[in-house]
């Protein structure tokens, strides 16, 4: 399906390939890269994100995702050892649709789990009508002050839209976790100006998350930002937004902004962490002896 985005809206049969790929003529900017420049300079995150290489972690994610959606990349389950002709020969013939996101392998072993993660999400009447009412892989694409932006919906029902995550721990506190180290605030915050940019009743709540453990029993939680959490994502996304505009509009994508040797301090958990040996007085010590 080779689209041409060039008005904002919804497109509900949009392949993964097509999606990745930015169908949007000039570029188009996704939560993936809000983050990442949320986290590093413009030139790091703009590495990053054309040298992006999926994880492991990453691979096993996007399957279970297309086990349990029904929807995205095509499934593949190697039939051979990679390390054997022809697991080689296998792995040759597939390499074109892997490198565009087209499909997604897994071995026979890994292929087994995402079918008992499929059984035990559906085993949960939640989660079974969440999947039976949404819409799966929906992508949006909208404008904001000029600048063209994306999203791919996991669920997307008339007044919510879900994510779907893949975890080690699917607890409030692992959520937590997960929040400060990937940035799901931010995501969820981002989709959630998409659907209110194009006018969608889900935009006015926020995104939840359902959380999926990838060890037995496959334990599943479901999660959304506190009003906190979605008040930060907002000013992070404003400003990676702007960052973004300008490096579009300048055609420059900056490093750091001086080779000054500036003064820094340690983070704060530093002395958290060694608040027995900060507070240890030697001369103390010695007075009482």
């Amino acid at each position: 399906m080779n689209t041409r985005i060039t008005e904002p809206g919804l497109v509900f049969d949009m392949s993964d390939e097509t999606y990745h790929a930015d169908p949007v003529a000039g570029g188009s900017m996704s939560s993936t890269f809000a983050r990442l420049l949320t986290e590093h300079v413009p030139a790091k995150a703009e590495a990053r994100r054309k040298n992006r290489k999926p994880t492991k972690a990453m691979d096993l994610g996007k399957a279970a995702h297309a086990r349990a959606l029904g929807a995205g990349p095509k499934l593949i389950v190697w039939e051979h050892d990679g390390r054997t002709k022809a697991g080689k020969e296998e792995r040759l013939e597939a390499a074109p649709m892997l490198a565009t996101e087209a499909a997604v392998a897994v071995t026979e072993a890994e292929y087994h789990r995402i079918v008992g993660m499929g059984v035990a999400l559906r085993a949960e009447p939640e989660v079974a009508a969440i999947l039976d009412t949404c819409q799966a892989e929906v992508s949006g694409f909208w404008s904001e002050d000029g600048t063209w932006m994306r999203a791919r919906f996991d669920l997307l029902r008339s007044d919510l839209s879900w994510d779907y995550k893949t975890t080690e721990d699917a607890s409030r506190r692992g959520f937590q976790k997960a929040m400060a180290s990937f940035g799901y605030h931010q995501q969820a915050e981002f989709y959630g100006r998409g659907l209110s940019a194009l006018g969608h009743d889900a935009g006015s709540r926020p995104m939840r998350f359902i959380c999926q453990e990838k060890e037995a029993p496959y334990l599943v939680q479901i999660h959304s930002p506190d009003e906190d959490a979605m008040a930060v994502a907002t000013e992070l996304n404003d400003r990676a937004i702007g960052i973004y505009a300008a490096a579009k509009a300048s055609g420059t994508w900056p490093g750091y902004a001086t080779l000054h040797a500036e003064e820094t301090p340690l983070p704060t958990y530093y002395f958290y962490a060694h608040e027995d040996v900060l507070d240890y007085n030697p001369h103390q010590e010695m007075e009482m002896s």
